[in-house]
């Protein structure tokens, strides 16, 4: 057998190392006619690559991952799009899913599908007062984070931490989904165990059944159980891919309500519905 190229090397474990999962109000229709078979295949056939390729990608899956997770080489295009994130801001609410698809960092580019990422929204000051939790033990030392914008909560290589909104939604699409939660005591429940959760290091393998770390889905999953959010097999770990919780939003599968879906481009920017949520990730995969 040939010895491939280290640089070669790496770059194809990278690649297989994406492809196991992370790194106005519109209305909210299911996929139409055209879009429904090309959703029915998102995130599957995803095992391209021989199962002992796939085992030394996850051996130095940490390292790789890291330094994957620093490549980048230009901002997201609703990063000055200074309206467009005010309107995001308006219509977002404590415990909201936020799925972002950032092509401009190399993560966002090798991981397949529209969507490479989950954020949650904590809510400011205000609104976790109103929640009822902003005097929690679980809340108290994070206070002056959460004064200081950190209003995100994200599990990324750097662990389970707090972002501000500029990091978040520096990122070219968002989708905001809505978690269907039976009662203000569970939405307080949920939003003490999210701040509960920061510290916890993050899974580079991106296996659901890893007790000790978490990736960006398998924290909402963790925390939020009852969301049924989809979890499937890829190379033998059970994970759970970005579009695949879209995709279970929008054909009513979990207990998400798709809110509002904002795509930008270099100059522009526009609030688009469900239906061209579902057209967006149907064209991703029918390319794939």
């Amino acid at each position: 057998m040939p010895i491939l190229n280290p640089l070669v090397l790496m770059t194809l474990l990278v690649l297989i190392l994406a492809a196991q999962g992370c790194t106005q109000s519109a209305s909210r229709p299911t996929a139409n006619t055209s879009s429904q078979p090309t959703l029915a295949r998102c995130c599957t056939d995803m095992e391209d690559y021989p199962r002992w390729f796939v085992d030394v990608s996850r051996a130095i899956g940490p390292p790789l991952g890291t330094v994957l997770s620093h490549i980048t080489w230009r901002s997201g295009h609703l990063r000055s799009k200074q309206a467009a994130q005010k309107a995001i801001l308006a219509e977002i609410r404590p415990l909201d899913i936020v799925l972002v698809s950032s092509k401009g960092r190399k993560s966002g580019q090798v991981i397949p599908g529209l969507f490479g990422h989950a954020a949650i929204y904590l809510g400011t000051r205000a609104e976790l007062e109103e929640l009822g939790v902003w005097t929690s033990a679980e809340v108290k030392p994070h206070a002056a984070g959460i004064r200081a914008d950190l209003i995100f909560i994200e599990a990324d290589a750097k662990g389970v931490h707090l972002s501000p909104s500029s990091v978040v939604l520096n990122t070219d699409r968002v989708a905001i989904l809505r978690p269907a939660l039976r009662s203000p005591a569970r939405r307080r429940q949920v939003a003490r165990a999210y701040f509960d959760a920061i510290g916890t290091d993050f899974d580079f393998l991106f296996d659901v059944d890893s007790p000790d770390c978490t990736f960006c889905t398998e924290l909402i999953h963790r925390v939020m159980p009852e969301l049924t959010l989809p979890v499937q097999e890829i190379y033998g770990v059970r994970t759970i891919l970005p579009d695949r919780v879209a995709v279970a939003a929008l054909r009513y599968e979990s207990d998400l309500e798709f809110v509002d879906y904002i795509k930008a481009a270099p100059d522009t920017w526009r609030q688009a519905s469900g239906q061209t949520l579902a057209d967006d990730i149907a064209a991703i995969w029918s390319n794939r």
